[in-house]
């Protein structure tokens, strides 16, 4: 897999624990490895890398997924050590009461630190380098990007969707102060998944939301 050759030779991925041996999740197309964005040679392999797709491929924008960043398995393929990043003194109320359920090793590698102390910012740091490559892909020209993971800040980079929604009365209700809470976070081209992401939609709900929906700032059908 050409991506991933390149991206080896130029040491781009999230390392482990020993900050040397590229850390492996899984994510839909299997094991998988996690560029680190953080690393301004990965920012470097990234703008090439969306470049020789748009030469296969041409393509108007790009909608980024799955980078909270998200994985199948717990921490690794190899699971997580006994440390106190990934077994803090102190857990919140989170999923599966691990700090690091479903995405990576606490203790993992990256430029900027340990993953433990810049996990939120994996979608900012994304967008940050996406923007570059949007700029070299189509120079002068306006284009397109939203992300699911973004940060304080993140919308000088890139809009946000609120994620995976429910075909429901509720979801359709929430969206509205859930997209008014990001413009105080600076991200003001925001929207929710019009007539639920999850769930089969009913005629009145998905009429209702494409209603509403028409006022959203980034408004698109997604049941």
């Amino acid at each position: 897999y050409g991506s991933y050759v390149r991206g080896t030779e130029r040491k781009v991925w999230i390392n482990g624990t020993d900050g040397v041996t590229p850390l492996v999740g899984e994510v839909w197309p299997g094991e998988t490895v996690f560029p680190d964005f953080t690393n301004p040679e990965c920012t470097n392999w990234w703008v090439e890398e969306c470049r020789l797709f748009y030469d296969t491929v041409p393509y108007d924008g790009i909608w980024i997924d799955m980078n909270e960043v998200a994985s199948f398995v717990q921490g690794s393929t190899n699971g997580c050590e006994q440390n106190d990043l990934n077994y803090p003194p102190y857990t919140p109320g989170i999923v599966d009461r691990l700090m690091f359920s479903k995405t990576l090793c606490m203790d993992a590698v990256q430029n900027w630190g340990k993953h433990y102390d810049v996990h939120n910012l994996y979608g900012y740091s994304m967008g940050i380098a996406t923007r570059r490559a949007i700029e070299t892909v189509f120079p002068g020209k306006r284009s397109f990007m939203i992300s699911r993971s973004t940060f304080m800040g993140s919308g000088k980079q890139t809009g946000h969707w609120l994620g995976d929604n429910a075909a429901t009365w509720d979801h359709l209700k929430w969206a509205i102060p859930g997209m008014l809470e990001f413009n105080l976070f600076g991200i003001p081209y925001i929207g929710a998944d019009i007539c639920g992401f999850f769930d089969d939609t009913t005629e009145e709900l998905c009429r209702r939301w494409m209603q509403v929906g028409a006022f959203y700032p980034f408004s698109r059908n997604h049941n």
